[in-house]
């Protein structure tokens, strides 16, 4: 079975620098993805989708600003679906948004903190009070249904590769125990670390995690530069996922067509039909050639 990701809502409360949906220069199918803009048409999707989907993902900018997310929900939940929201959490402050989400029938949630610190948070997200909004919104989902439900993403980008075994301690004292680091989409060599400055600190957040016990995936790094953590790597094991609303339709497609490929150097490595290699904007800032010894 695939997800369906709905994305059906354009504003945010963040103005994120890396933001993916923001980038201009992303790459689009020729016939662009169907658009979703009422409840309506999410009834419409729900029924057109339920034999090959179980679970609903609803991202897009700040899903928690659509005054139409809680009835998408119950309508997902009533058709028999999962459902999964992807938000910034800083509506989830208030703790009478996290109850009216879990009694919906919520079954997961993405939340984004960038940091273990509030300086380099909300410099990264271009708001101020940013991180304490996030930050209590977690502690309040948290408390009201424990750490299963939650995953706390964070992008890693050049402002924060070198603390990334801080921010996983400080989300393990919040209580999270899963986490998602996402490697940057950007072109920008101010946005973008290199795989060769990221690899040791990224090796010891991957190490401090396993030691704490808590579950974590990597996105956008390639094998080798994973090397034991190749485990970690959650492209061996996502599923397809149907997009509307968004620039792309089919997510394997933005994966392996679009948005990713593997380095010149890569055709000689073993793992070649198991590694996506990186997002096609890495090769435009840093070349190919740091892969040149890096193949099995």
């Amino acid at each position: 079975m695939k997800n369906l990701s709905i994305n059906f809502w354009k504003k945010c409360n963040n103005h994120c620098i890396f933001c993916f949906c923001r980038e201009k220069d992303f790459l689009t199918e020729e016939v662009s993805a169907p658009a979703i803009t009422s409840l309506a048409q999410v009834k419409k999707a729900l029924l057109q989708h339920r034999a090959s989907c179980d679970r609903i993902i609803v991202s897009g900018n700040e899903p928690l600003l659509n005054p139409d997310l809680f009835l998408v929900i119950l309508l997902a939940k009533k058709m028999g679906f999962e459902a999964e929201i992807r938000t910034n959490g800083r509506l989830l402050k208030d703790k009478k948004i996290c109850l009216k989400l879990l009694a919906a029938g919520l079954d997961s949630i993405g939340i984004t903190l960038l940091s273990h610190d509030e300086k380099t948070h909300n410099f990264l997200t271009q708001r101020a009070d940013s991180f304490k909004e996030t930050v209590r919104g977690i502690k309040n989902l948290l408390a009201l249904a424990g750490p299963h439900k939650i995953t706390i993403y964070n992008v890693i980008n050049k402002f924060n590769y070198r603390e990334l075994a801080r921010a996983l301690v400080f989300y393990y004292s919040l209580g999270a125990r899963n986490a998602q680091l996402n490697f940057v989409y950007h072109n920008c060599q101010e946005i973008v670390p290199s795989f060769s400055e990221l690899k040791k600190p990224l090796h010891l957040a991957l190490a401090t995690g396993e030691k704490l016990g808590m579950s974590v995936g990597t996105y956008g790094i390639p094998l080798c530069f994973l090397g034991k953590y190749q485990k970690l790597a959650t492209e061996r094991k996502l599923k397809n996922e149907i997009i509307l609303g968004g620039r792309i339709s089919d997510y394997n497609y933005l994966r392996t067509e679009v948005g990713k490929r593997e380095s010149k150097y890569c055709k000689k490595c073993f793992q070649k039909n198991i590694c996506e290699g990186t997002w096609k904007s890495y090769y435009n800032v840093y070349g190919e050639e740091e892969f040149k010894n890096k193949a099995f």
